[in-house]
């Protein structure tokens, strides 16, 4: 009973969260972001639903909705990157462009993986090592950008210190209780069910505040010239994003 208010809360603040991006005028300048929250609206209202009505079906289409919450969710990094690093087009480009090289690899990893399990619960065991080990990277990812904006004293609105804390403890307590579930196995299940639900509600609520109303970035202090400065930026993001790629290359050896 719990597990289902909890359920209906968070597609209520879902709403919200949709309602608020619409009111504001926000969707246009995070369109990464509330493509998530729309799928995330959707995907969860549909699986209530069908919850509800024919519970048979339900683990079916989660495994679904599932997948494409994760993939999403990359989004929301992309997103970050856009505008934390709009006055640096190099670097932006450049992880941008190996953001979505790494969105390219974790299709392939998704399309493989059921085809050579031998079975549905092979698959399945596979899809939850895959969602452990790319969370992990998304948390790298997140690391090293947050390590780039502290070394360059990159400033940033309450908008994206919304997104960046809402989904950077998600991300955190999603890969602790990954590893805890994997770890202790089928008992953990039981927290489970509620561990991750509630973060999730967290993440909701830190969104709901940060993006109430539109904040934009203030401008840099002092630009970043096209020598030193510039190449030292360039290359963190370049080191960040190799090293993000490594470990979604060890996804594939496990």
């Amino acid at each position: 009973m719990l597990s289902l208010t909890i359920w209906v809360l968070g597609i209520a603040l879902e709403a919200m969260l949709l309602y608020r991006g619409v009111r504001a005028g926000l969707v246009s300048r995070y369109p990464n972001f509330y493509i998530y929250a729309s799928s995330l609206f959707l995907s969860d209202s549909f699986l209530y639903l069908t919850y509800l009505w024919k519970p048979t079906l339900y683990d079916k289409w989660s495994w679904y909705t599932g997948f494409l919450s994760l993939f999403l969710g990359c989004g929301i990094l992309l997103e970050i990157f856009r505008h934390v690093f709009s006055e640096y087009a190099g670097a932006e480009k450049f992880a941008r462009v190996c953001g979505f090289a790494m969105l390219g690899a974790v299709i392939c990893f998704a399309v493989i993986y059921p085809l050579v399990a031998p079975s549905s619960a092979v698959a399945r065991a596979l899809y939850v090592r895959l969602q452990r080990d790319f969370v992990a990277v998304q948390a790298f990812l997140l690391l090293g950008l947050l390590q780039i904006i502290s070394y360059y004293g990159l400033s940033m609105a309450r908008n994206l210190r919304g997104m960046i804390v809402g989904y950077g403890q998600a991300l955190g307590v999603t890969l602790i209780a990954l590893a805890l579930r994997s770890y202790i196995g089928p008992q953990f299940q039981s927290t489970w069910v509620y561990v991750q639900p509630l973060s999730y509600l967290t993440a909701l609520v830190v969104w709901l505040v940060a993006l109430w109303s539109y904040r934009p970035n203030p401008k840099p202090k002092s630009r970043i010239g096209a020598d030193g400065d510039y190449d030292g930026l360039a290359s963190r993001t370049r080191e960040m994003v190799s090293a993000a790629s490594s470990e979604l290359v060890k996804v594939e050896r496990l």
